[in-house]
């Protein structure tokens, strides 16, 4: 249950950190709060994450830590990838030859 918790945590900051990038604006339109709702889940999930990680077992702790959060970083790379490619095609095929 820790492990999909701490992967989940990792995913949510990785969202929240691509979210806030300039480029990204376009693909993924945000409403006026939500800035401050990314930036306060960006640097509070990780730390969470760690905490839980040293807590299970503070020996591999780190290590799980570390582990997930590039898992969870790969992972959500992805899947914006695949999401702005998404919305690019339907972007595309609206748009009259």
């Amino acid at each position: 249950m820790t492990f999909l918790l701490v992967l989940a945590l990792w995913s949510a900051a990785f969202w929240c950190h691509e979210c806030l990038q300039p480029r990204t604006r376009n693909a993924f339109p945000r409403q006026t709060g939500a800035v401050s709702v990314n930036q306060i889940v960006r640097a509070l999930a990780p730390c969470l994450a760690l905490t839980l990680c040293l807590f299970e077992d503070p020996a591999l702790g780190i290590f799980y830590w570390l582990g997930l959060g590039s898992t969870a970083g790969l992972g959500t790379s992805v899947l914006m990838a695949v999401l702005k490619q998404k919305r690019g095609l339907a972007r595309m095929s609206k748009t009259p030859l």
